[in-house]
């Protein structure tokens, strides 16, 4: 799942696309109104949710964002997300079976609400397939280039010693060569005798 191209902003209910940006804000597809629109940056704070991590009480100290929703998102069926209007314990007991490694005393209830809240309008519209898509395209793409690379240099690592070799011959001829030299040199003093 790549959600790199997704973004929240402050006071803006939903989670959208970005588009491009400029010098002065985002140009974002808004998937609340469903039309592209312009946000200006020094107004509003914007956040992808790429840069998003939940804490935790493991040694990293930190989950991704993206790795909480796979999980909900694998568990939806036998365990389906809390509503984002339930009340605190069942919010709390929610996110336990969920990401029960989550630092009870750093991740608010509002922060579970938030992760709820974005989980469900993912879901509704179908960001989570289309940022499923961009990773596999994002794989496919790395993928090719490496294959071009390796086509352009097929053996790169032979050619090089076999390279290395030849610059070393020539460079230094070896005993042999210089032997062969010298035995060339004695036969035409044998000759001239």
């Amino acid at each position: 799942m790549n959600l790199d191209k997704f973004l929240v902003i402050a006071g803006v209910p939903g989670v959208h696309k970005l588009i491009s940006s400029r010098s002065n804000g985002l140009v974002i597809e808004d998937r609340q109104e469903n039309r592209t629109r312009f946000v200006p940056v020094r107004q509003q704070q914007v956040t992808p949710l790429a840069t998003i991590a939940i804490y935790t009480d493991t040694e990293e100290g930190t989950i991704a964002l993206k790795d909480v929703f796979q999980r909900m998102l694998d568990q939806r069926e036998s365990n389906p997300p809390a509503g984002a209007n339930a009340n605190s314990t069942e919010l709390r007991a929610y996110f336990t079976s969920i990401l029960p490694e989550h630092d009870q005393d750093r991740v608010h209830i509002n922060d579970i609400k938030k992760c709820i809240k974005w989980f469900n309008f993912m879901l509704e519209k179908g960001i989570f397939e289309e940022a499923k898509r961009d990773a596999e395209q994002l794989e496919a793409t790395e993928t090719v280039s490496e294959d071009v690379q390796d086509q352009a240099h097929p053996h790169s690592e032979e050619q090089t010693s076999e390279q290395e070799e030849e610059q070393t011959k020539a460079q230094n001829p070896t005993t042999s060569d210089a032997e062969a030299d010298v035995e060339s040199d004695k036969t035409a003093e044998d000759v001239q005798a």
